[in-house]
């Protein structure tokens, strides 16, 4: 009777799509599972649906039901930390001293576990100082990085950006993996030195090769790490414009100034015209003397 039982329970999860290996294993050899281990078998009703499998020793596990993630958090979190993250940030802030706020730039990104990477400043009009810096901090401290700058003066303009390399860095360790297999082989085939020395000096030759590839494959999985463990912020530092209030000459002294530019225009270009026509009058005048001075022996001579 339980024999019986059993192989039915089977027979029906074979159609239903949902069979069990050790339940095949005996419908195929006709031996009952173990005694100790008995197989269970639950009635199945005529009204329920036929999605409902007979639980049987060694059944799959059920299905989830809907709406339950089929990726427990502590999986998302582990794949979440597994990624290849490269972090960078541009911003423009005004500030009202740009010699302290390049010292509070550089302080924030050695409190972050960074360093200033590159900094520049210039003078413009009114002497109003701007520049920009470059600093590298820890990934990890990124937003916080970030939240600190802004609190240094006005934003004038924000970027963030988060580029995925993970994929890339995937590829390159499994391209690494293989060109080391590779290099193993090849030092296996010359320490044995079994084949004839026309293979050996090839396999030292694709040795050096193999050895190349894998140290420039090795300098670029470094500058992954370098990228993804420092992120990278772009600070760009200007001080605000000078407000000044027009008064009741400024009309006055604007006129001025323009007339000061167009007399200063007039006598370059009187200037110009002067250096540019200067040696052509002077070949005129030379000419002039010769034409008069012929002119005169010729009268003289018809005299």
């Amino acid at each position: 009777m339980e024999r019986s039982r059993t192989v039915r329970a089977v027979t029906l999860m074979a159609l239903l799509g949902a069979g069990c290996a050790g339940n095949r294993s005996a419908q195929d050899t006709g031996e009952l599972p173990s005694s100790s281990a008995p197989a269970r078998v639950q009635a199945q009703s005529p009204e329920q649906p036929k999605e409902q499998a007979f639980l049987t020793r060694g059944a799959p596990p059920a299905a989830a039901a809907p709406g339950t993630p089929a990726v427990q958090p502590a999986s998302l979190e582990a794949m979440a930390a597994a990624r290849k993250l490269i972090r960078t940030a541009q911003m423009t802030l005004v500030v009202t001293d740009y010699v302290r706020a390049a010292a509070d730039v550089k302080r924030i990104a050695e409190l972050n576990g960074g360093y200033l990477a590159e900094a520049q400043a210039q003078r413009g009009a009114h002497d109003r100082r701007h520049g920009s810096l470059t600093i590298r901090v820890d990934a990890g401290r990124f937003d916080d990085a970030v939240a600190a700058l802004r609190a240094l003066g006005d934003v004038r303009s924000e970027n963030l950006g988060t580029q995925d390399v993970t994929k890339a860095y995937t590829d390159l360790e499994t391209r690494l993996r293989v060109k080391r297999d590779t290099a193993d082989r090849l030092r296996e085939i010359l320490r044995t030195r079994t084949a004839k020395l026309s293979d050996v000096l090839e396999a030292e030759r694709e040795l050096a090769r193999v050895t190349e590839e894998i140290e420039q494959m090795e300098g670029e999985r470094r500058f992954y790490d370098q990228q993804v463990a420092l992120s990278t912020l772009t600070v760009a530092l200007q001080e605000p414009a000078a407000i000044v209030e027009a008064g009741v000459f400024s009309p006055i002294s604007e006129a001025m100034r323009d007339s000061l530019r167009v007399l200063a225009a007039s006598v370059a270009a009187l200037v110009y015209a002067t250096v540019f026509l200067a040696p052509w009058l002077v070949l005129a005048w030379i000419a002039w003397k010769l034409f008069r001075r012929a002119r005169a022996r010729r009268k003289a001579a018809a005299a």
